[in-house]
């Protein structure tokens, strides 16, 4: 009987032993699957390609022919948590931007936007977001701030940004007599199309 006490104590001492190692290999990897980094520019420019944002509940729709974001990349090389930011993108250059209704928009950024990976790379493809996104809309009679963030998925393959999600919002009330007309008010939801390319940027994980 004492030998064989001994032999369950050695047995259950080893299992835990060897769970033990596991658990100590397994932790770096857990830590690095909550990183990543991104490799390139600094400089970085978007380009977008027949960007458009509706107006969820008025029908609305802004096409731009143009929509670019360029900016730089925050300490390229360096390792980070999902979620912290890539880079900032300090400039928008658009053109070409139309409403069925209201003709020739403009639209102005009001702070500095900034792109972030949120989760890990499957393949090429990692899930990202525009933050900060603010921005001042102009159209003849009808002008308001917009306000919230874009969701997606940047492929570093092909260096393109492909919109998702968005939490974009007007965030004031609207000012101007076409506003009415339009069915434009404060608060309503804004999606995005269209894409960005964004090439050399490339995500890796951590």
């Amino acid at each position: 009987m004492k030998n064989f006490t001994s032999r369950v104590f050695t047995g259950l001492a080893a299992g835990a032993l060897a769970v033990g190692t596991v658990a100590a290999m397994s932790a770096p990897a857990q830590a690095a699957a909550a990183d990543y980094t991104p490799v390139g520019g600094p400089g970085v420019t978007f380009v977008g390609s027949v960007v458009s944002f509706t107006a969820v509940e008025a029908d609305q729709t802004l096409t731009c022919e143009q929509f670019d974001l360029t900016g730089t990349i925050t300490n390229p090389g360096v390792s980070r948590a999902f979620g912290t930011e890539a880079g900032s993108l300090t400039d928008l250059v658009s053109s070409g931007c139309t409403n069925p209704t209201a003709g020739d928009t403009t639209v102005d950024p009001t702070g500095t936007w900034g792109v972030a990976i949120t989760g890990a790379e499957s393949g090429s493809a990692s899930p990202a977001k525009l933050t900060n996104v603010t921005a001042f809309v102009e159209a003849a009679g009808c002008s308001f701030n917009v306000a919230g963030e874009v969701t997606g998925t940047y492929n570093d393959s092909t260096g393109d940004f492909v919109p998702s999600g968005s939490t974009l919002i007007i965030a004031d009330d609207p000012s101007g007599f076409l506003c009415p007309i339009l069915g434009l008010a404060q608060g309503q939801d804004i999606t995005v199309a269209g894409s960005w390319n964004a090439a050399g940027l490339t995500i890796t994980n951590p």
